[in-house]
């Protein structure tokens, strides 16, 4: 038992500290401690630093339960490249400035708290890159001038202040799925910078888009006022945004574009084009708490409106304006049960930080026959782009992730899913992936899910009671079509016609689907066989009815 109390401690220390590699120094004690250049310093213990100051290529690993805490300020060489990679905590007891090129990387049992959630964070570095799985938490984020910085949230990030910028920095900000990022001041932006969310965004008091852009695949909430001033602002919505605010000073190029759902409460003295999506399979949602004004602008196409209190018709959704309507433009649709297209604000899939729109690979289902193919391929329903030109072989990259059973393979030349001969019946799956070929880090991933039907041949006996009936019709390609000394073709037992060749066919009707349904009613009987040169089979009419076409390609044993 003791050994077993003893060992325990012993693991969890290994444990902690496995997560740190590459250590040059381990648990430094200076409070004035210098992080020496390219090297890796790791802390296994708790430790505080008063005034330290970091080298070129500086490191600091922070293992698990591990708290490091900076008492005062931090100093290095300017545009110096200095890593976070924190596992365990890390605390700064006040205002921070970092002009150093930072690399944070704070992961799932990790957290960044600046003054106690309360202190501002100023990165004045000219590169810098933050990915967040963890928590971190600050009063305001400030991002300096003439810096580029990449921003990519997986946890909970905490601005209880305003996250500002300067005009000349450039941002990529992303939010991913499962990402919840609160903003507690005012929200800033620039040309310059792209903001895609696709998790959980709430901004308690407005911000102003200043020209930049903001892709909404999730839940944006804006509490406070909308400023869309400045050159070329854009908001793309495909999930659920909300604005409680008002939404002013869009400018003639500004864009709203609305796939999923957009929720407003003011929107007064705009110039902007507010788009749907160009395609009558889809449907965007507009809902109002007031009436909106816009310029004379173009609305739609397909784009809904409704009213949240009274009547939804163009009187009271529109305030002193004159658009020009597109195509599908209605009005609660959903209370008359006369929309196009559903609502859907949970699009499934999030664009890359750059706001580029990743390839839409779709799960297929396909039954094969052991030894053959697929009828299809794969990328006969994916798309290169979200919204864009249907995936072919020239604009994606096509390969194999994983599959359930090594029978089951896709062929990336043509796009086949194959079947290798004597693969038991049975379910699988295989999983593939396209990439675009002008972005091949731009991708996407679907499941195939293979029916291996029955494969055992069937053999029963011939029924020999009864008399044995000799045919009075015959057609022969082998010239002995004679009744009298050949005895031809009666002496073909058990048949209505006899067909004869060694060099010959016999080719049924051929129709396509559509010339299969063209057959009256009235000349379908049950029997009836054709060649259905669309489905590529044998096709038999089991009853007489339209619905009686079946096709005749799985062996079997019928009755």
């Amino acid at each position: 038992m003791r050994k077993l109390l003893y060992l325990f401690p012993l693991f969890f220390y290994y444990f902690s500290y496995a997560q740190c590699t590459g250590c040059g120094v381990q648990n430094p004690t200076d409070p004035n401690y210098h992080f020496p250049d390219n090297t890796t310093v790791c802390f296994t213990s708790d430790m505080t630093f008063n005034n330290p100051t970091f080298g070129t290529n500086a490191k600091i690993c922070i293992a698990s339960g591990v708290t490091l805490q900076f008492q005062n300020s931090i100093s290095g060489a300017a545009n110096a490249p200095v890593s976070l990679e924190v596992h365990g905590t890390l605390n700064f007891n006040q205002t921070i400035t970092s002009v150093a090129n930072l690399n944070v990387h704070v992961f799932d049992t990790g957290n960044i708290t600046v003054g106690g959630g309360n202190g501002n964070l100023t990165i004045d570095g000219q590169i810098n890159e933050i990915v967040n799985e963890g928590l971190i938490e600050m009063g305001v984020l400030q991002l300096g001038n003439n810096s580029t910085n990449k921003i990519d949230n997986f946890g909970n990030l905490n601005i209880n202040g305003n996250l500002n910028m300067s005009s000349s920095a450039t941002t990529l900000f992303r939010n991913e799925g499962g990402g919840l990022i609160f903003i507690g001041g005012n929200y800033g932006n620039n040309e310059q910078s792209v903001y895609v969310n696709c998790g959980t965004i709430i901004s308690q008091n407005g911000f102003n888009i200043n020209g930049g852009k903001i892709i909404n695949t999730g839940f944006f909430t804006v509490e406070g006022d909308i400023n869309l001033s400045g050159s070329s602002s854009e908001i793309y919505n495909f999930g659920l945004f909300t604005s409680t605010g008002n939404m002013n000073n869009a400018p003639a190029d500004a864009v709203i574009y609305n796939e999923g759902e957009l929720a407003l409460n003011q929107y007064q003295g705009g110039n902007a084009a507010i788009q749907g999506p160009s395609s009558s399979t889809k449907k965007g949602y507009i809902v109002l708490q007031n009436p909106i004004q816009v310029g004379n602008v173009a609305v739609g196409p397909n784009l809904d409106f409704r009213r949240t209190t009274g009547i939804s018709d163009p009187g009271t959704v529109f305030m002193n304006s004159n658009p020009t309507f597109l195509t599908n433009v209605t009005y609660d649709c959903a209370s008359t049960n006369s929309c196009s297209a559903p609502l859907i604000i949970n699009p499934g899939f999030c664009p890359a930080i750059n706001g580029d729109f990743p390839p839409m690979a779709v799960d297929d289902t396909y039954t094969i026959a052991a030894g053959g193919s697929s009828v299809g391929i794969v990328l006969d329903n994916d798309f290169e782009t979200y919204g864009g030109a249907q995936a072919t072989l020239s604009n994606v990259i096509l390969s194999q992730v994983s599959t359930s059973n090594s029978n089951i393979s896709l062929n990336t030349t043509d796009g086949h899913i194959l079947v290798a001969p004597g693969t038991p019946p049975g379910n699988y799956t295989l999983v593939y992936q396209i990439c675009q070929t002008v972005s091949p880090s731009n991708c996407d991933t679907a499941t195939v899910t293979v029916t291996i039907q029955g494969t055992l041949p069937c053999y029963k006996p011939a029924a020999t009671a009864g008399t044995v009936l000799s045919p009075d019709f015959g057609i022969t390609s082998l010239s002995r079509a004679d009744k009298g000394a050949n005895n031809w073709p009666g002496l073909r037992k058990g048949a209505w016609v006899v067909l004869e060749s060694k060099n010959k066919g016999f080719v049924l009707n051929r129709l396509t689907d559509a010339q299969v349904a063209a057959i009256p009613q009235a000349d379908l009987k049950e029997g009836m066989m054709v060649y259905n040169t669309t489905q590529n089979c044998l096709q038999v009419n089991t009853d007489g009815t339209a619905a009686g076409w079946k096709c005749f390609n799985t062996q079997t044993c019928p009755d």
